[in-house]
This record gives structure tokens, sequence and C-alpha cells, in this order.
């Protein structure tokens, strides 16, 4: 972008601190109560808003990278996502190996370095890059739809094929295609960042919250407390995705003053990392707080744990980025590049 957008780098925050609390579900015991009354409506409300976290990435990515047709262009963003990769894994191994008890042969740590699993997180960077591996040719594609019905038809038929499937069991679209998922939320921020829709943020971020309260609700009626037996929605489906573009025009256009757009920017440059690091501390901090893994204490445990968890993924993730940037920049001077 020539001119940085505050908007961009404010979801970029937002998608990480949906992450982090998604996360949190896994460590609350949230799966294992029963699904009846306000609270767990509250937080499974809450859970279904922070799912649209993968896919707000994903569109950031649409958004940001779906004008480079260059193959050259498209692909310098593959060095510094495996370098952060590496370097997370550097950290990663040692950590769950001693001191959370994964521990496995040098030989089987190598096998899920090169699997994109030594990160407890890492399946994201394996989908990252197959996404820019496409990424110059999608974007021809895209520059060949000319038209505005051009644009919304192609993401008509992607929805249809990846997210559709995941609204009822019955077979009304072909279910073999959700996996291309990333696709669709690609090509979802490539047709905003062509059309760039002008909508009332108010209202986006009142239909994401909606929406988001009525998946809570139906996952509670349609069970009879066996989180297993209920109405359930992944990444790909469309009511999820219904959610992240929704949130997505919310914020996209937002123009932030001075000091919270330094504030942000900076933010953002940790996202990466502190998305692929913030394991360590999922995996750490929720067991100290065993008292208040029940539904009234969700709130509680939200603010206490998982927003300092999310701060610290920040800045460690900057951290990280830091190095990154530091030994690109160290390879660039020594081969002259």
């Amino acid at each position: 972008m020539e001119k940085r957008e505050s908007g961009l780098d404010l979801l970029r925050v937002v998608a990480l601190l949906f992450v982090v609390t998604f996360h949190l579900y896994l460590n609350n015991g949230y799966y294992y109560e029963t699904q009846k009354g306000l609270y767990m409506l509250l937080a499974g409300s809450f859970r279904w808003l922070s799912t649209c976290c993968v896919g707000l990435f994903l569109m950031l990515t649409g958004y940001l990278k779906s004008d480079r047709t260059g193959i050259k262009d498209c692909y310098r963003a593959l060095a510094p996502a495996l370098l952060g990769y590496l370097l997370a894994a550097v950290i990663s191994i040692p950590v769950r190996h001693f001191a959370f008890g994964d521990q496995m042969s040098l030989g089987v740590w190598l096998k899920r370095l090169f699997g994109f699993s030594a990160v407890y997180y890492g399946w994201y960077v394996g989908m990252y890059i197959g996404l820019t591996l496409l990424s110059p040719f999608l974007n021809l594609l895209l520059r060949q739809l000319r038209e505005k019905k051009q644009l919304l038809g192609f993401a008509a038929v992607l929805l249809l094929l990846t997210a559709l499937p995941g609204v009822t069991p019955l077979p009304v679209a072909p279910d073999f295609w959700r996996r291309m998922y990333p696709l669709t939320y690609y090509v979802l921020g490539a047709v905003i960042r062509r059309l760039q829709p002008k909508v009332r943020r108010w209202l986006a971020l009142l239909t994401a919250i909606l929406l988001a309260v009525g998946l809570g609700a139906a996952t509670l009626l349609s069970t009879d407390g066996k989180l297993s037996e209920a109405f359930t929605q992944e990444f790909a489906d469309l009511w999820i995705t219904a959610i992240t573009v929704c949130t997505f025009l919310s914020l996209y256009r937002l123009r932030l003053p001075s000091g919270w757009q330094k504030v942000f920017r900076f933010a953002a440059g940790g996202c990466y990392g502190g998305y692929l690091l913030s394991h360590l501390l999922d995996a750490w901090c929720y067991r100290c707080f065993p008292q208040w893994q029940t539904p009234v204490q969700y709130p509680k445990l939200f603010f206490a744990v998982t927003v300092p968890i999310f701060l610290t993924s920040l800045l460690t993730g900057k951290a990280l980025q830091w190095d990154v940037s530091a030994l690109l920049h160290s390879r660039r001077r020594d081969t002259g590049c």
C-alpha cells in the first residue's frame, strides 16, 4: 500500500486477540460444560465471534496482495514467514520437550519441523505458504475480471463450494471443496480491495455480533447439554464467513488518530510471531487458575489471563519480527542484494 492504512493494522491486532480468545476455550473447560444457561450463551457467542480470527488474517492477505502479479514480488513474503517459523520452532521445541512433557526423539522433532507442527499452531504457516505460491496466478485471474458482477460471481461460486456445505448436514452443495476456504477468504479480501464498499461501521459490527449471538443460541438449542451433539461451525462455513466479512467491513476503512496509528502499527508487526508463540503461554498460564474454569468465571479468566497472554504474545512476536528483519537484512548485505 502506498499509504499505510491504520484500519488494517487494527484488524491484524483484533485478529490476534480473537486467536488468543479462541484458544481460551481450549483451556477453560468450555467443551466439557453443560450447554445450558445465560452464561453459556454469552460464552458461546463470544467464542463464535472469535472464530473469525483466521478468516480475518486471510482476508487481509487478499486485500494487501491481490494487486501483485509478479512472481518474485509475491514470493518475497515467503522468506520472513519461513524464517519466523524457524525461529519460533527453535524457541518452541525445547520448551515443549523439557517443560511441557512432549518428549520425542530428534528425528521426530525434525519431521515435525518440516511438517509445520514443531510449533503448535504451525499449520497456519503451511497453509499460508500454499496460498502465497498460488497468489500471483490467482491475481492474474482476478485482474481479468474487470466487471463488478464478474468479481462478485467468482466470490459467490467460491462461497457455494466452501462455505455453504457446512450450513446444514443436508447435501445442499458439494462438500469436497470445503478445505479450499483460504482461497475464498483471499478472494473476498481482494474483492473488497477492488470495490471499496462503504458501509455503516456500526451496522456491520452489530450484524457480526448478532450473528455470533444467533450461533450461540443455536448451539444451546440444538442439544440437551453436550457440546458434541450441538450445532457446530468451522472456519470455512457460511455464518463464520459472514461474521468475518462484517467485522472486516466495520474496521478496514477506519482512520485512527495519529498517536493510535503508531501504537497499532507497532503492534501489528508482532501479530505473526505472537500467533506462533502464543501456545507456550496458553499451555502454562491457564493451569494456574483452575478455580476460574467455570462459565460464571470466564469473564474474570479472560481479563486476568487471556488479555495478558495477548499482550505478551504481541511483544514476543515483535521481538521475533525484529530478529527476522535483522537476519534478512544481514543476508542481503552479505550477498550484495
